[in-house]
């Protein structure tokens, strides 16, 4: 959010102009957008998205699909298909389109292993992080997540594939912490051993398997 502030302050231009002209319109993808904050709605059809946040496990999921994204702003308040995820995919893991050959190679040189990532371990072999982008045993891009939608989108350069994942959930399940809502009625009711993840995370990762590029969940800690 702050780099959007200073995109904003440095061109002028308030942010959602600033996407269309950079990425939107470039890459020519036709059902995203940058919702307005006077309305916020999304256009139909949509899936409709489910959240536990502000409630407790074993709660009934509330339909979270009305509430405006503006509180993610630039780091999740943008809406899409799964159509143009895997254009904008390709041109993350690429840079064609978005990138000069000189700029990708210092993004995708960016990759860093030992700076541990909130509240967690530090990232070790396959796993790394670097400007706006993720490194997950060969795959490169990002996961988001706002209540009640949850995404995944990663590109592998030897396949030149890209999986994007979107789910109409945010709710995490497996061996949970308390701070963290699942369906069930408390963490001792959970699943042991199974790393506590997002819906979209699990998807991907048997897609990735399926395509022969596995990428394991780290072991539970």
């Amino acid at each position: 959010m702050l780099l959007g502030l200073i995109l904003e302050k440095v061109t002028g231009k308030p942010i959602g102009d600033l996407y269309r002209e950079q990425i939107i319109e470039p890459l020519g993808l036709k059902d995203t957008s940058f919702p307005d904050l006077a309305d916020p709605s999304i256009p139909e059809p949509h899936a409709q998205g489910y959240t536990l946040q502000g409630k407790s496990s074993g709660q009934k999921p509330i339909d979270s699909t009305d509430w405006s994204p503006s509180g993610a702003w630039t780091a999740g308040q943008m809406i899409s298909t799964v159509d143009d995820l895997l254009v904008y995919g390709r041109a993350l893991g690429t840079g064609k389109g978005l990138l000069s050959p000189e700029q990708q190679s210092e993004r995708l040189g960016s990759f860093v292993s030992d700076v541990p990532p909130l509240n967690q371990p530090p990232l070790k072999g396959d796993l790394a992080y670097g400007i706006g982008l993720g490194k997950d045993h060969g795959w490169i891009g990002h996961n988001g997540e706002i209540p009640g939608y949850n995404t995944y989108l990663f590109y592998h350069p030897e396949l030149e594939a890209v999986v994007a994942v979107e789910v109409n959930s945010d709710i995490y399940s497996g061996d949970c912490p308390k701070d963290a809502p699942t369906l069930m009625d408390g963490p001792l009711d959970g699943p042991k051993g199974i790393r506590c993840d997002l819906p979209a995370d699990r998807i991907f990762r048997a897609l990735a398997e399926a395509l022969g590029k596995p990428a394991p969940s780290p072991p539970v800690q």
